[in-house]
């Protein structure tokens, strides 16, 4: 009698537990399909600007169209698009990428993100931004500045046989033109790549600084280096 009355009262328990498993099963697979799709929206430019607002001005930047007049992540204008590597690169034949979105040269590094995730919650963040140069770019994956442009990716036609930039070939990539920007007439200055080439606003030949130069022909767009450093001086003015 004690029997049958253990197997009729174990019965609900059995039936329960059968009826949580698919309840548990459905809850992980909304959260695995819930995260793969954050994962997706966390990989597109969109997604840079959609919680904080000084990055507005790099999306909109990013999505000019290409070759056209525009203006760069301060509200100045640029008389070509093409001179901010943001806007020339989101579809490009020059790399081994023909489309780069933010999070191709922005790698998603957690302790980065956390670190800025912590200045949005807490306030502490600049705007505009302080613009950031190849070390900054390259710190967290410790890898040299012009790893940053020169890498398996990108550029890799640049990198020598040490897996970083050779500056000979730098040199030979452009020396068809009448003034070849990257020939090294100073043996001992080793200039970043993000020293000329910038991303969000118009690029300079920094050459300009200590140069004259007046009969260099500057790339559609690009600035002098006096000029790169008026827009600088106005942009941080306030």
């Amino acid at each position: 009698m004690s029997e049958e009355k253990q197997t009729t009262e174990g019965q609900p328990s059995e039936k329960r537990k059968s009826k949580k498993l698919p309840i548990i099963a459905a809850v992980v697979v909304v959260i695995a399909v819930a995260g793969i799709g954050f994962w997706s929206w966390h990989e597109t430019p969109g997604f840079c600007a959609a919680f904080c607002h000084n990055m507005d001005q790099y999306l909109e930047g990013y999505e000019q169209e290409q070759g056209v007049a525009g203006v760069d992540k301060y509200g100045n204008e640029v008389s070509n698009t093409n001179a901010m590597m943001a806007t020339m690169h989101r579809n490009t034949k020059a790399t081994a990428m023909p489309e780069i979105r933010c999070m191709g040269c922005h790698h998603a590094i957690i302790g980065e993100q956390i670190s800025e995730g912590i200045g949005w919650v807490t306030g502490n963040y600049l705007d505009p931004l302080d613009e950031r140069v190849g070390e900054h770019l390259t710190s967290w994956w410790n890898e040299p500045a012009n790893n940053f442009c020169a890498n398996a990716n990108c550029h890799v036609y640049l990198l020598g046989d040490d897996g970083v930039l050779s500056y000979d070939k730098l040199e030979a990539s452009t020396k068809s033109r009448e003034f070849n920007p990257h020939e090294r007439h100073h043996e001992n200055l080793a200039l970043e790549c993000t020293s000329c080439h910038k991303g969000h606003r118009a690029s300079t030949i920094v050459c300009t600084g200590c140069h004259q130069h007046e009969n260099v022909q500057l790339p559609d767009g690009w600035v002098t280096y006096a000029e790169s450093q008026a827009l600088m001086k106005e942009a941080f003015a306030a």
